[in-house]
């Protein structure tokens, strides 16, 4: 049974109430206002403590009486998220008018194991990989549902769609609050299709549909080589290729209009597809334009399509550009040295049945190649490379000679097949074509593990990052090795989590020389982040989280003027929040959206000489983010709205400065001093600072580490997030300034593992507004530590830094020794 144990002696109201705390009997006066002093959390080991009390709505500095309204709202507010068995609150202390408090809980029972009847051991190891059950999680009715659910959806996807699941928990007598459950199944026989059946199909026949489905298939004893099982993903994918089918028979217009699964037996189903074939289209008169080099007989026979034949434009397409033998009539050109020439098939006409295609070509000049060139190969010699290339000085280019020498240089097994690539560079004036052979003897990609703490866990992060992808190459044969490579293009693939409480995935792609004669670049992203409060999923009717989806496309450019080390890039960002009953910076949403659309640009210089271990040079930053100002041209009054009205679309600007120097003053040894500094603004005072993107600092600065929107700024010495203004904990800063001076040393310059060691002084804080910006009152501190970087997994270290000052709750104590793992970044 549930006790609410109230320490705070509810029930007496006309008299002083003693309660026995740790430290013997504390008075308490009814109706008397208190302010809360501090509150602690006890027996919750695996909640954070610091969202327990978010929940329970009491904070530090609040007046409450006791007893009185909100403490019996914070006990209702952690009963109702059905974590707790036990809930109960305490004072510990009392000095004047300000008590301190204790909260206690005792959490629902952990699971210490369990058994699955009624299957066959491969299954139940099969079924125990779906389930990802461990011991140690909290068993909750949601727990316990869950794994019904999948276990049962687990035989559904196998065909067993009669399959019953019953989940049993008792108590486990050997251990303290745990509980052991027991999985009870009964698959029942695998349903099958009896039959699959089209409504509304007057001009293809039922045979000819179900034969261009590849997974979905009626059980007949002919169907050896494919099950016959209803499968979600399969099904889904087949009603497309039946769309595919109508298409290539001319029916452009097609369309599926409903889908029905029904059984007809205990372990048989039928499907009815209701579909609409619309018109039967055929290709008319084909014309071409702008040719010159070849007759339009030529590239029509070559094309091979005639007037009449039914219209399938995927075969189109393959015809002009990509058939696999090679025979398309692109090749046609592309092996005779147009390089330049461009080809676009337009629809003129449609009438009735019949639709006229003009192809509109420019053809451009025939391409000489001018000179072959050869870079990274650092042990291969140039003859070697020469030997095997079917392009010469003189000879026209061909796409062909192109494709045969890639595949060539990959057979002689002397390079890295992930760097290997080929980049013609163009000369539209002259008519010639420069070639140059890029190979690397070793690897440029990177495996990224990284390791840091946020959100009160260890959060685990797997990157990917491909530094030197061709998309030019993509289409072009044998450049597949296993990427396209050596155009300098660059992909990130990146996924963060600490288990259902944070998840983070992330996707780039860089094209450093976009178009291929300038130096401009172009970046577009997607990113996705999950912060779950309770680690609970999404179905859960407790569930409270927040998820931010953005792209970001920019445009980066090099400058020549103050001088060419300068660059200059802008882009445009879209972000949208969604909130699930999410408390934000004491704000509650409830259910809602926020969208942020702003615009960056960043003035950058770069002038160090190595990228690994700089000995000289510089790293500059100013960049500046805005969004429209909103509230200037919307006619709202913002002092009525609520925070969801308020806040869907953000208006802010944020300013920011970022500068390293590097100085050699000893062979080997440098000294690299930087400074950054940060602002948030508004443009409208009844708004004021949004509470996304403000700025937390303290510890290892994890990268892309985004738990609501926050941007986060490493400084060692200090745990992470936990420099943040005293008067807003938890909603994070508005303005910070940070230094860093350190002085490092190489041990070793081998390629395949560059290692230095390094001693640093540091300094930064963090502000709410620039009335309390202290620009000299700094967290201090010192530290030394270690990198190594290796090719394959970018730059690893470690850093032990002392915190010379206390944190914003504890000021008067030291932060002291703290320990930062930096895998794939640097400070």
């Amino acid at each position: 049974m549930r006790k609410l144990l109230l320490a705070l002696a509810i029930a007496f109201v006309f008299s002083p109430v003693s309660v026995v705390a740790q430290d013997g009997g504390i008075n308490i006066l009814p109706g008397q206002e208190y302010e809360i002093g501090g509150i602690r959390i006890s027996g919750s080991d695996n909640l954070d403590k610091q969202v327990i009390t978010l929940i329970s709505g009491l904070q530090v500095g609040d007046r409450i009486t006791l007893p009185g309204d909100k403490t019996t709202r914070a006990i209702e507010n952690l009963w109702r998220q059905k974590l707790f068995d036990d809930i109960g609150i305490f004072v510990t202390e009392v000095q004047g008018k300000v008590v301190f408090l204790e909260i206690r809980l005792r959490e629902l029972p952990k699971l210490s194991k369990y058994g699955i009847r009624g299957l066959k051991k491969s299954k139940r190891d099969n079924l125990r990989d779906e389930l990802d059950l461990s011991s140690g999680v909290i068993v909750t009715e949601n727990l316990i549902v869950n794994t019904r659910n999948r276990a049962r959806d687990f035989f559904i996807k196998d065909g067993y769609l009669n399959a019953s699941v019953k989940v049993v928990k008792r108590s486990d007598t050997t251990r303290s609050n745990s509980v052991i459950l027991d999985i009870l199944v009964e698959k029942g026989e695998k349903v099958k299709i009896k039959d699959i059946n089209f409504i509304g199909n007057e001009n293809l026949a039922d045979r000819d549909l179900r034969k261009a489905m590849d997974e979905t298939k009626r059980a007949r004893f002919w169907n050896i080589f494919k099950s016959s099982k209803l499968l979600a993903e399969e099904y889904k994918e087949d009603k497309k290729l039946i769309i595919e089918k109508y298409n290539s028979e001319g029916y452009r217009d097609a369309r599926i209009i409903s889908d029905t699964v029904y059984a007809v037996d205990d372990d048989r189903v039928a499907i009815d597809i209701k579909v609409e074939e619309g018109r039967k289209y055929y290709f008319g008169d084909i014309s071409w334009v702008g040719n010159s080099k070849y007759s339009s007989e030529t590239l029509t026979e070559v094309l091979a399509i005639k007037k009449g034949d039914v219209y399938d434009a995927s075969f189109l397409q393959q015809r002009l550009f990509g058939d696999p033998a090679g025979t398309e009539v692109s090749a046609l050109y592309l092996d005779n040295g147009y390089l330049f020439f461009y080809m676009n098939p337009v629809e003129v006409s449609v009438a009735n049945d019949t639709i006229d295609l003009e192809i509109r070509m420019q053809e451009g000049r025939q391409a000489t190649i001018n000179k072959i060139t050869i870079v990274g190969n650092d042990r291969t010699n140039d003859h070697v490379i020469m030997r095997e290339l079917r392009t010469k000085p003189g000879e026209l280019f061909r796409r062909s000679d192109i494709q045969r020498s890639m595949r060539e240089l990959q057979q002689l097994g002397f390079f890295d097949p992930q760097k290997l690539d080929v980049k013609p560079l163009p000369d539209a004036e002259t008519g010639t074509v420069d070639i140059e052979y890029v190979v690397a003897e070793q690897s440029t990609s990177q495996l990224e593990l990284q390791g840091g703490w946020g959100a009160g866990r260890i959060v685990g992060t797997l990157g990917l990052n491909f530094n030197n992808f061709s998309a030019r190459n993509m289409f072009k044969k044998g450049a597949w090795a296993p990427l396209p490579a050596g155009d300098g293009q660059t992909i990130n693939l990146r996924a963060q989590s600490n288990g259902l409480f944070f998840q983070s995935y992330s996707a780039s792609f860089t094209e450093p020389w976009l178009g291929g004669k300038k130096p401009t670049s172009l970046t577009v992203s997607f990113y996705h982040n999950i912060q779950n409060l309770f680690g609970v999923p999404r179905s859960d009717p407790n569930y409270q989280g927040l998820s931010i989806t953005g792209v970001t496309i920019g445009l980066g450019k090099r400058l020549k003027w103050p001088d060419d080390y300068f660059t200059f890039f802008q882009s445009i960002d879209f972000q949208r929040y969604r909130l699930f009953d999410y408390p934000l910076a004491g704000i509650n949403f409830g259910d809602g959206r926020v969208n942020n659309i702003n615009y960056k640009v960043t003035l950058g210089r770069n002038s160090v000489d190595y990228p690994i271990y700089p000995r000289k040079g510089n790293l500059f930053s100013l960049s500046a983010e805005f969004t429209p100002p909103w509230s200037l041209f919307n006619g709202k009054d913002y002092s009525d709205l609520g925070p969801n009205q308020k806040y869907e679309l953000l208006e802010y600007y944020k300013i920011k400065l970022n500068s390293s120097w590097f100085t050699e003053i000893l062979p080997k040894t440098v000294i690299k001093a930087a400074g950054e500094f940060g602002f948030l603004g508004s443009y409208n005072n009844e708004i004021g600072l949004p509470p996304f993107e403000r700025f937390f600092l303290g510890g290892d600065g994890l990268q892309n580490f985004v738990l609501d929107g926050r941007e986060i700024i490493g400084l060692r010495g200090y745990p992470n997030n936990s420099l943040v203004p005293a008067e807003t904990p938890g909603t994070g800063g508005a303005l910070y300034n940070k230094f860093t001076l350190e002085l490092r040393y190489l041990i070793t310059e081998n390629p395949s593992a560059q290692i230095f060691a390094l001693s640093f002084l540091e300094a930064g804080n963090n502000f709410n507004t620039f009335d309390n910006y202290e620009p000299f009152s700094l967290k201090r501190s010192a530290g030394f530590g270690v990198r190594i970087f290796m090719p394959m997994f970018g730059l690893l270290g470690v850093d032990f830094g002392y915190g010379f000052d206390g944190l914003p709750q504890t000021p008067n104590s030291p932060s002291g020794w703290n320990t930062h793992f930096i895998i794939g970044q640097q400070f």
